[in-house]
This record gives structure tokens, sequence and C-alpha cells, in this order.
């Protein structure tokens, strides 16, 4: 697999993404079957560099799953490439202004949020540029032209960090920090991110455990369970269903070891169970 990541040079585009990315499969990285991708309440752009690609039930060639907090999965093939870009938990909001819990858990067409003679353009470029690091660029480019607003609301940066961090217990102690009432919190969330701080917050603790669980030797379920603040291993057991599709022990059994950003391997989408 050749994998590529970037980090936008330009500072405004930088508030609202994390990175982008450029995947190519090689006959040696041909898996039978799907890659499934775990949720972490992002934004995620894609465009194929080759044919349409395979996304869950649907075949496209470009799209944005917004905020998503359910595993999807793609269908690989031999010299399938496609560039990405994942923009941070209220990122998408600032892309074109469109409430984010409007589009949560959808796999959206471009078109959505850019004109068609847009869509052609940039995509026309990225093929015909054989450079990686230039199509890098020149997706930075046209993302920083398209930004609704590059003033962020100073609120979202620390709500985001405060619950990633699993120090906030209840959604008053951060409506306190933030001098809101509890419906304006919700509000704010449900408005740039797409979901509520609770749902963000299992979504954080999800993939904390699921990070120690994709190490090599990584802990028992039952202490994975209690670092990431499970109440017991059933409550852990449950959540992880809800956001994978799958139990704890079949992700130690399936899980992929070429990447954190596709997280296992499944050979039927009936498996997941959702």
């Amino acid at each position: 697999m050749i994998q590529k990541i970037y980090i936008p040079n330009d500072p405004k585009l930088r508030q609202i993404v994390n990175f982008m990315s450029y995947v190519e499969i090689t006959p040696e990285d041909a898996i039978e079957g799907w890659t499934a991708m775990f949720p972490n309440a992002t934004s995620n752009l894609f465009i194929s560099l080759s044919d349409k690609i395979a996304v869950d039930h649907t075949t496209t060639d470009s799209a944005i799953y917004v905020s998503c907090s359910r595993t999807t999965a793609f269908k690989p093939f031999i010299g399938f490439a496609f560039i990405a870009v994942q923009f941070n938990s209220y990122g998408m909001f600032y892309l074109k202004g469109i409430p984010v819990k409007e589009l949560h858990n959808s796999l959206v067409s471009l078109a959505v949020f850019f004109k068609p003679s847009e869509i052609e353009r940039i995509t026309s470029r990225l093929k015909e540029s054989a450079s990686i690091y230039e199509k890098f660029t020149l997706l930075e480019t046209f993302l920083s032209q398209q930004m609704y607003s590059s003033t962020i609301d100073d609120r979202l940066p620390f709500a985001i960090a405060s619950l990633k961090s699993l120090k906030i217990e209840r959604v008053e102690a951060l409506s306190e920090a933030l001098c809101l009432s509890s419906r304006a919190v919700h509000k704010l969330f449900h408005k740039h991110v797409g979901l509520n701080p609770v749902q963000y917050k299992r979504i954080c603790r999800f993939n904390q455990a699921a990070q120690l669980m994709l190490q090599d030797n990584p802990l028992n379920l039952t202490s994975i369970a209690m670092d990431c603040g499970y109440h017991d291993q059933s409550h852990f057991i449950r959540d992880f269903r809800k956001f994978s599709g799958i139990s704890p022990s079949d992700f130690m059994r399936l899980k992929a070891t070429s990447s954190d950003f596709y997280n296992f391997n499944l050979k039927d989408l009936g498996i997941l169970q959702q």
C-alpha cells in the first residue's frame, strides 16, 4: 500500500482539517472483501483517482461522510487510489456553514457543497497531476478558497479537548466551564459537531479503547474497559458493538495491521450489526 499523510500549510485550513491522505492499493496489499473504518465523529471528504469506490451499500467517485458515529467500509482493489481529507469534529460546519446535525451519518455528494463545475475541475486536476504532493497542494488551495468562515468559535476547541480527555464526567460540568446552559451546549454541538456532548464523549472513549486494542500486546478486555472509564465489561461490549458493529473479541480477531485508519478487514458487510 502506498499511503501518504499531509498536514495543510494554510493556517486557516489547519483550524478545521486534521490531515489529508493519499492511498493506493498495490498488488501485495490486495485483500478479499472489505476494509472497515471506525467512527471518530469527524467528517471525511474523498475523491477517487481511479474507478468508483464501493462504500457500504453504494458506489461513488466522490463524497463526504459527515460526522461519522458508526463504522463504514470500503472495498479496495488493485490500482484503487483516492485522496481524502479528514476534517476535525467541527470542521465540516466551517467549510460551508451547513448545520452538521442535518447531515449526521450521511454519505453526501460533493454537489451538496460545491458547484458541479468546481467538482469537475478539481477532480480533473487531481487525476492529471503526477505528484502526490501536488495533489495535496491543489486540494488544499481548493478547500481554502471554499471556507465559509475562518473565525472559529473558540469554545469548540476547548469543549472538544475536554471531552477527549475523558475528564469531564457530566454535561453540567462542561456547561459550567463554558459558562453556558446545558441546552446551549447541546445546541452548540448539534450545529457544529452533529452529536450531543454525551454521544461525542462515548465515541472518544470507544476510540481510546480501540487504540489500546490495536497495540502489539494489548491488555485484556477487562483492563481496557476499566482504563477507559467503563463501569463494567458488559457496558464496554455494548458500546463497542454500537459504534463498530462487531464485538471486541471479533475485532481482536479481524483487526488490520497495516494502518490505524483502517481498523479491520471483513469478507462480508453482513457481519456489521447496525
